[in-house]
C-alpha cells in the first residue's frame, strides 16, 4: 500500500536536522507552508499580502510572523500568525515537521514549519494583512515550465542563484520561493522513496 505524501514527508523531516543560520541582528520570524488534499491534487495555501502591511506589501507569502510572549516556541508563533491572518485553527493544523532556516533581504531570519488542514476549509482572513488566499496545486509548482529563476546579492556580498515559480498571473519569489524549493526537493524525495519501495516488495 503507497503511504500518503504527507506521511512520507513527516518521515522524512523526522530523521534530519534542520539547518540553523548564524545571523547576528536579525529578527526571529516563523512560518506555516500549509497544505490539504483533494480529489486531483494536494495544494499549497499562499496569502497574497495586502498594500496595509509595512513591509512585503502585494507579495506572495506563507502565514506567519515575528514571535510574541504568548508563545512558547516558534511553531507556536507560525500557528498562532496562521490564525490571526487565515482564520485557521491551530487544532485543526497538523504540523508534520520543520524546514531549515532562511535570512530574508529585510533581516528576517525565518523558521519554517509544514502543516497540513482538512479540505474543504472556510478562511477568515484577516483584509489589514491578506488580500487574497492563493490554492496552488503541487504539481504545477512540480512542472519546470513554472519555475523561474533570480538572482540575488546576499549580505555577504555573494550573488545567489534560486528558483522562483510562476502560478497564472503571480509570481513567487524571494524567501518564500525558497522556502517552497526546500519543500519540493522534499517532495520529490519522497516520490523517489516511495517508488524504491515499491519496487523492492
Amino acid at each position: 500500500m503507497t503511504v500518503p505524501l504527507t506521511e512520507a514527508l513527516k518521515g522524512l523531516m523526522a530523521q534530519r536536522t534542520p539547518r540553523a543560520i548564524e545571523a547576528s541582528g536579525a529578527h526571529e520570524a516563523a512560518v506555516l507552508l500549509l497544505m490539504d488534499q483533494r480529489l486531483d491534487d494536494y495544494y499549497l495555501l499562499l496569502t497574497v499580502r495586502s498594500n496595509y502591511v509595512r513591509l512585503h506589501k502585494g507579495e506572495i507569502a506563507f502565514a506567519g510572523g515575528r514571535p510574541e510572549s504568548v508563545d512558547s516556541d516558534l511553531q507556536a508563533t507560525a500557528l498562532r500568525e496562521t490564525w490571526e491572518e487565515m482564520g485557521i485553527q491551530e487544532g485543526d493544523v497538523t504540523v508534520l515537521g520543520q524546514l531549515d532556516s532562511v535570512l530574508t533581504r529585510t533581516d528576517f531570519l525565518v523558521t519554517p514549519y509544514v502543516g497540513f488542514i482538512p479540505y474543504p476549509y472556510i478562511f477568515t482572513t484577516n483584509d489589514r494583512e491578506v488580500s487574497e488566499v492563493l490554492e496552488v496545486p503541487l504539481e504545477s509548482l512540480l512542472d519546470p515550465v513554472n519555475t523561474r529563476h533570480e538572482a540575488r546579492v546576499n549580505r555577504a556580498g555573494v550573488l545567489d542563484r534560486r528558483h522562483a515559480y510562476a502560478f497564472g498571473s503571480h509570481l513567487i519569489y524571494g524567501a518564500t520561493a525558497w522556502i517552497m524549493t526546500q519543500f519540493l526537493d522534499m517532495v520529490e524525495a519522497a516520490k523517489l522513496q516511495a517508488a524504491t519501495e515499491e519496487v523492492s516488495l
